[in-house]
This record gives structure tokens, sequence and C-alpha cells, in this order.
């Protein structure tokens, strides 16, 4: 499978191209090139060095869709919109998986969706001809980036269209020790989504790091 990640020059990026490269085509967009073609390097580097055969390419988060029958959108909420309709005119056959969340800090971070309930379902109105699903929105990069560790954590994953769910749940679970679990809908997500803030806020109140979600 060809796996294009938007953002993918940061961490969460950074780790889920590392986690997938090993069985995919991952190519890291950005909107700067050469940075994204230095980290596909490093990636690869990193990988390499622990004799693992991989393919993963920097390019122009355009091309970068344009190659990939997955689209992975790991930016801001701000950012993904405006980058949403730069890609539309070659966003056709592609799932698009969301791990984006609506939230500013005040005091603490809050969550902030937009009229549509949540970014999952605003990104689906943007471009109704593409199958949108939302996951990975609380797995900690750092955990995600330590290749060494297993995560032992649950992914919730939600969408419309069963087929492209079913995709993700199989990308999930190529992910050593993560859980893939069926959300529902799209509409499901703007409770995945206010997991984010939550997580981050209790993470600062109680001096704890790298919190995930765990259903037992």
């Amino acid at each position: 499978m060809k796996i294009a990640i938007l953002g993918g020059t940061g961490r969460i990026g950074e780790g889920l191209a590392c986690r997938w490269a090993s069985r995919h085509e991952i190519y890291i967009g950005s909107r700067d090139v050469d940075k994204a073609k230095d980290a596909a390097c490093g990636y690869s580097c990193q990988l390499t060095d622990r004799g693992i055969e991989c393919l993963i390419d920097g390019a122009s988060n355009k091309e970068a869709v344009e190659r990939a029958d997955v689209a992975v959108l790991s930016v801001p909420y701000e950012a993904a919109l405006g980058l949403i309709e730069c890609l539309r005119p070659v966003l056709k056959n592609q799932i698009v998986i969301s791990l984006v969340v609506p939230m500013k800090k005040n005091k603490w971070f809050e969550y902030t969706p937009p009229d549509e309930g949540c970014a999952a379902l605003h990104i689906q109105h943007l471009i109704p001809e593409v199958k949108v699903i939302s996951a990975y929105h609380n797995l900690s990069y750092r955990k995600l980036c330590n290749l060494d560790l297993d995560i032992e954590g649950d992914v919730v994953i939600c969408g419309d269209d069963t087929d492209a769910k079913q995709v993700v749940m199989n990308l999930t679970r190529e992910i050593r020790s993560v859980r893939p679990l069926d959300g529902g809908p799209l509409s499901e997500s703007r409770m995945i989504e206010s997991l984010t803030p939550f997580l981050i806020n209790m993470a600062i109140r109680n001096g704890l790091s790298d919190l995930g979600v765990k259903f037992v």
C-alpha cells in the first residue's frame, strides 16, 4: 500500500512512517519539499540501521497525495482546512485518515469543535467524494517513535465506510501491541477528539506524560 503522511516531518508522522515502512511505501508530505526529503532520509537511515528494508520518500503534500492509496492528515486543525482546499483537485479515491483535533489553550486546553460537531465531519463535508476515517488522536508520539517499545494501547477508529474503516483497522494492527476498536460512524469522532485536550490537561495536573487510552 502507498501511504502519504501529511505533516510527516512531525513526531507523530515520524512514528507512523517508521512503524509502517517495512510493509508499505511511505511518502512524507510537507509544504517544504527539502524538509520532507531530509525527514524521509532520516527515517530510512533509522530503519536501515535496524536491518529493516523500507521505501520512504519525501515530496510536496500534493505529490504525496497523488501517489497514495491512503493519506494521513497529521497537522493542526486550522492548517488541515487550508491543506484540504489545496489538495482537493488530487483527492479522488484515497482514504483520508484524520488525526485532527480542534482545540485552543487558555489556562487549560479546550476542545473547540466546528459547527459540524467534530473536525472529522468538517473535513468530510469539505471532500464529500473521499472516504474520511478518524483515528490515532490519542497515541503518544514518544511511544510511537520508540520502535523498541510495545505501546499497549487502543485506537478508536470511526468512519461511515465499512471497507475504508477495515483498511485502517488492519494498518493499526501492524503497530505492535496496539488494538484497533470500531468506534462507529464518523460522527462519533467528537468523543475521541475531545479526549485529546482532556488527556493533556490530566497529564499536566498530575505530573504525568505520554498518556494514552486502554479499554479494559
